[in-house]
């Protein structure tokens, strides 16, 4: 069966729905005055989404394939039956999943020594995802600081480990804002005042940088990154899911410090990464609420990530799918669907997945919009005393990416200003001529996919926090749960607005 058909007999058999009605869970069935203005009180609770925040973190990394990330998938799926949408069903998708055991790094002691005596383990921060595996015992090899990329070229990294220190670009979040439609909760306060510096912008380059270690001969590759041992732990980028034959690790500023002064006496390390990839078999999550037409506005995020806050958005999409289903049909001018897709942290290919199946089929031209919600509630957290991260009590700035789609954008700012999600950015693509695959991306985020390869008109609201990619680390901590609550009734009114607004205004591009 395939989506369309299984859309048309959603919207054929439909009967009102009820919901579930439980603890934190409104199961009374709602108005078609309540598809106008939503009621906040018929929303699951602060409590409950505090719960699905502590979950997220209790799973670690869910790794794109991974065990931890597939039973996620399942939990999801019981969720939004939960939720009211009884025909909820899977897409397969193939994923290279990386699957990594034991990592260390060792230093040996002089280039010209070949025993093994006085080696000292170092701590390690992190592995680098997909960057490549060694044997059982590891890879040997001086160590030799790169400072430039002169230092790629040559017979200087071949068959030796290179120690490359990654700094942080001083930016502010004038970067997101020079090109904006909107910008609210600013006040006298600019973009351009406001410090956006993030420790993972220091690894924007590392897929090119490893590509280039490959064509140098290097053996392996140590990468300094300038946090401390708390804020480097478990850092896990890149993700694009390309193995790049260069087993590599990460460590923090104090480690690094240690290692450059190895390298500059000649030291040997021994770098052990115990990783490959393979493919699996993995799946996207799609249900529809039916609506008066099979005409659709998609509601999406992904569920694979590092942490609970990459990606809260399902839990989010959950709670906005309890309220939808509830709605009498006729008040859906359109019908909703929700795709959950994986891969993301494999390069991105749920999204990719979905498109390709649909390509030869009426799907993608029945979506008049799609909304993708990733990261929310975020509280920021920056460097204080020390170097760790603290909270500075203010909301973790937000971009609201879309194409200049005038309908599409007033939806957005009517929603920020519902949500009082301050400060948020509505702009356009960061790169409007990407083709919306991973290294060619529209803009940063899962729902770029959907603009950028099949044009279809989306919203992306996502948010970039410090502590994005670190894997083992608490984020329930780092959630603003009122204002999460906030956001889940705001985008259930977008969904409704845009469920109502002409097919032709969405299609309406302003150049």
């Amino acid at each position: 069966m395939n989506i369309l058909t299984r859309i048309l007999t959603a919207i054929l058999l439909s009967v009102p729905c009820s919901g579930w009605a439980g603890e934190g869970w409104p199961g009374s069935a709602l108005s078609a005055e309540d598809a106008m203005t939503v009621r906040a009180d018929q929303f699951v609770s602060a409590d409950q989404h505090r719960d699905w925040q502590v979950d997220l973190d209790q799973r670690g990394l869910r790794a794109a394939g991974s065990t931890a990330h597939e039973a996620y998938i399942d939990v999801l799926r019981e969720r939004l039956i939960k939720a009211g949408i009884p025909n909820v069903y899977e897409e397969p998708v193939t994923l290279k999943k990386w699957e990594v055991g034991k990592w260390s790094l060792e230093v040996i002691g002089n280039a010209d020594t070949d025993t093994d005596t006085d080696v000292i383990t170092l701590p390690t921060a992190s592995f680098v995802p997909y960057s490549g595996g060694t044997p059982q015992d590891g890879v040997r090899g001086r160590l030799e600081l790169v400072q430039s990329d002169n230092d790629f070229n040559g017979d200087k990294l071949k068959g030796n480990v290179a120690l490359i220190p990654l700094s942080k670009p001083k930016t502010t979040l004038e970067v997101f804002a020079e090109a904006a439609f909107s910008l609210y909760g600013f006040g006298q306060y600019p973009a351009s005042a406001r410090p956006y510096e993030r420790t993972y912008f220091s690894t924007s380059q590392m897929a090119k940088k490893l590509d280039a270690l490959k064509q140098a001969g290097a053996i392996g590759a140590v990468f300094i990154l300038d946090e401390p041992a708390s804020n480097a732990l478990g850092l896990y980028a890149p993700y694009d899911g390309e193995s790049r034959g260069v087993p590599a690790l990460y460590v923090d500023k104090n480690v690094g410090h240690t290692l450059l002064t190895l390298a500059e006496r000649g030291f040997d390390v021994r770098l052990m990464v115990d990783a490959k990839i393979r493919s699996v078999n993995s799946r996207n999550l799609i249900g529809v609420i039916p609506g008066a037409s099979d005409e659709l506005i998609v509601l999406n995020s992904h569920t694979d990530g590092p942490n609970g806050i990459e990606d809260n958005g399902p839990n989010v999409i959950v709670a906005m799918a309890q309220y939808l289903s509830r709605l009498p049909r006729e008040a859906l001018p359109r019908s909703v669907m929700v795709l959950l897709t994986t891969g993301h942290f494999a390069g991105a290919q749920g999204g990719q997945a979905f498109v390709d199946a649909h390509l030869d089929d009426e799907t993608l031209g029945k979506i008049a919009a799609l909304l993708c919600l990733e990261h929310l509630g975020a509280e920021e957290w920056v460097q204080g005393p020390g170097g760790r991260w603290m909270p500075t009590g203010k909301a973790e700035p937000y971009v609201f990416f879309m194409p200049n789609i005038p309908a599409l954008i007033a939806a957005a700012k009517d929603a920020v200003n519902r949500a009082d999600s301050a400060p948020t950015i509505i702009r356009g693509p960061t790169r409007p001529q990407g083709g919306g695959y991973f290294h060619d991306h529209v803009w940063p985020g899962e729902g770029q996919v959907f603009w950028g390869r099949v044009r279809i008109p989306t919203a992306n609201y996502i948010a970039g926090p410090n502590y994005l990619f670190n894997w083992g680390i608490s984020t329930a901590d780092k959630v603003d749960y009122q204002r999460l609550q906030r956001e889940t009734m705001a985008f259930t009114e977008m969904t409704l607005r845009l469920a109502r607004t002409p097919m032709g205004q969405l299609r309406e591009f302003a150049e």
